[in-house]
């Protein structure tokens, strides 16, 4: 009975809005359908809806309610409540039918075409809401702003980043808008799609030039930070790439993971090692992610052997217990123990290293969604630098 509940509403909207229209507008006299006539509908409607035929049923409601100057706002609300529930047809349907009616208030024929814009989106219908959003856009009353908002949508949905930019940057032109970080964000990462196929197409220097674009809209977007990077190794100017990932550490040090092994690509083409393990050591104190004392473990293995890794883990360890940093440390000390308790300690870090695996190791901060992949984008809400790294995956 609960998916009958949408159904009911829509039936009280039917008579709210027919018994306000008639309420408030007196003098209206175009073909005035007898009261009578009006409740015929309603049970015809009430009919279809008991006996499980709920599209017929909002065909006779829809039908029974009479478009006037009072009623307007009802259809509007009584096509989004359709969309939402799914049945974007009979929406689609509503907002047509109120559009076409003659001598629309220009307020409300912005509303309509806007929630029709919405309803051709939701069906996957891009070009006739591309087209619809642009015919409002085009008149520049306030109803602009919004269709900007959609076009950003269709642009980012048929990842024509061009266009994505250039609503963004019109958007940001308004008073309004201009300091909307979520469009500011979005901005940066169209730039940052272009600059990937850049990149892709080993075009550097442009791919050099969409980052410094992103930068416009979001200095602080780890993402541009990371290409920009990656583009500085790539044309061999590894001090600056360093500077770069350091940047990202300083403002974003949740993405430390993510910044590790570009850097140490970095010291080792610079012959500086010795220099990187020093930014990690003075990382460590103020940098719960365990990545940070893997690097440094691997580090002191190379400089100084095994038993000076596995000591430095066992410090780390004893004092913030990680279940990641337990399986490096069992990956040490199998090879030094007997056959008898290798095997032990060998199906242990196994069991441990499967556990950790099976964690997700980023999470959207606005929806909850979990990964094991990092997405600028997530691919539960649709939004834009929500999905941070879990800090202490798999330990603690």
């Amino acid at each position: 009975m609960e998916g009958l509940g949408i159904y009911f509403l829509l039936l009280i909207a039917v008579i709210a809005g027919w018994v306000l229209g008639r309420l408030s507008a007196p003098g209206f006299k175009a073909k005035p359908r007898d009261t009578n006539d009006i409740f015929a509908d309603y049970f015809v409607g009430l009919n279809f809806l008991l006996n499980d035929e709920p599209d017929e049923a909002i065909d006779t409601f829809i039908k029974a309610l009479e478009i006037n100057s009072e009623t307007v706002e009802t259809h509007l609300a009584l096509g989004a409540l359709l969309r939402r529930r799914g049945k974007v047809d009979k929406a689609i349907k509503v907002h047509q039918a109120l559009l076409a009616r003659p001598g629309l208030d220009k307020s409300f024929s912005d509303s309509t075409r806007l929630q029709l814009a919405i309803d051709y989106i939701s069906a996957g219908l891009l070009d006739r809401a591309e087209r619809l959003l642009k015919e409002v856009l085009g008149e520049g009353t306030m109803a602009q702003w919004e269709a900007l908002k959609h076009l950003i949508i269709i642009y980012q949905t048929e990842k024509e980043w061009h266009k994505a930019i250039n609503c963004c940057s019109q958007l940001l032109s308004s008073i309004n808008y201009k300091r909307d970080s979520e469009i500011r964000a979005a901005a940066a990462h169209y730039c940052c799609e272009l600059a990937e196929q850049s990149l892709d197409e080993e075009q550097n220097i442009k791919a050099k030039e969409q980052i410094k674009k992103a930068f416009t809209f979001d200095r602080k977007n780890v993402r541009a930070s990371l290409l920009l990077a990656k583009i500085e190794q790539r044309l061999g100017n590894y001090k600056a790439a360093i500077k770069e990932l350091v940047r990202i550490r300083t403002n974003n040090p949740e993405f430390i993971s993510q910044v590790l092994g570009p850097l140490a690509e970095c010291y080792e083409q610079i012959h500086n090692m010795p220099e990187y393990e020093k930014l990690l050591t003075n990382t460590l104190p103020e940098e719960p992610d365990v990545s940070v004392v893997l690097a440094l473990s691997d580090l002191v293995k190379n400089r100084a052997g095994d038993e000076a890794a596995i000591e430095f883990l066992n410090d780390y360890l004893t004092r913030k217990p990680s279940l990641t940093g337990l399986v490096e440390l069992l990956k040490l000390q199998i090879p030094r123990t007997d056959a008898a308790v290798s095997s032990n300690l060998n199906l242990l870090q196994q069991m441990i290293d499967k556990l950790v695996r099976k964690n997700p190791v980023y999470q959207c901060n606005h929806c909850g969604y979990e990964s094991r992949s990092l997405y600028w984008l997530c691919p539960s809400c649709q939004k834009w630098d929500r999905i941070k790294p879990i800090l202490e995956a798999g330990g603690a």
